[in-house]
């Protein structure tokens, strides 16, 4: 099965939904298999990791393998340095998405995207597909680092129709959560929130279900809903206006 790991934070999750999107359709692939499929969808995600209010936009749906080289949505490019039937490990760069200075609260502002490189493990146990990735920002350092494990379970309901529902736990370090969640003197000044510095700890707990149904051997429409709740240093920064966020996206993808 082709699965892959949605990153990392709610920022990014109109791209972590669409990765669970191909996952669902890639899930009669063998991990070994050389695929080429494009799409595009339409995604409605909160403005921020914490924010009340959505915004809709649209995602690309990308999974492309040559041998151990790939490329898909959320998770970027990389390598499958060990790929075989039992586990997979590799290393890749992504993109670590920020947000727009009109989505957060007055005075915050903007926070750029950024680089990261991507370290990841991936095994099959008794039909669920558990996961491991870790990915550190490179051109911003001040980024920092998150890590999640994620457990899915494709299930194919006809031979057309396809879910794969999933769980998952990231954990972030002091670098990370500053960036996202923290407030320093001068947002604090601008914005009258209070000054926060969080420390490391585990960030969010997330549940999706992903669905994929194919129309022929080339066209598929494919969706994924997910809810992901903020924790401990994460959920009681003064920026976030709710800890439980919805998420949704739909698309069509197209297999070479």
């Amino acid at each position: 099965m082709n699965c892959f790991t949605p990153s990392l934070d709610l920022s990014r999750c109109g791209f972590a939904l669409a990765t669970l999107c191909l996952m669902a359709s890639g899930g009669a692939h063998a991990a070994q298999d050389d695929r080429i499929k494009i799409g595009a969808g339409v995604a409605v995600t909160p403005k921020f990791q914490g924010s009340s209010s959505h915004r809709l936009r649209a995602v690309p749906l990308i999974d492309i393998k040559k041998g151990r080289i790939f490329a898909r949505t959320d998770d970027g490019i990389g390598l499958n340095i060990i790929e075989t039937s039992a586990i997979t490990m590799g290393a890749g760069l992504n993109l670590m998405r920020g947000y727009r200075s009109s989505d957060v609260p007055d005075g915050i502002g903007k926070l750029s995207d950024a680089v990261g490189a991507r370290v990841f493990m991936s095994t099959n146990v008794a039909g669920a597909r558990l996961r491991l990735s870790a990915t550190q920002a490179l051109n911003k350092n001040s980024r920092g680092m998150i890590a999640v494990a994620r457990a899915s379970y494709p299930y194919a309901v006809t031979s057309q129709l396809m879910l794969v529902p999933s769980v998952a736990v990231s954990w972030a370090n002091e670098k990370y959560l500053s960036s996202y969640f923290g407030v320093d003197g001068g947002q604090s000044v601008r914005s009258g929130k209070s000054q926060y510095h969080p420390s490391a700890g585990f960030k969010d707990v997330s549940m999706r279900v992903a669905v994929n149904y194919s129309l022929n051997k080339s066209w598929s429409i494919t969706g994924a809903v997910g809810a992901s709740t903020l924790l401990d240093k994460a959920a009681d920064s003064p920026i976030v206006e709710k800890k439980t966020q919805l998420h949704a996206v739909a698309g069509v993808a197209y297999t070479f």
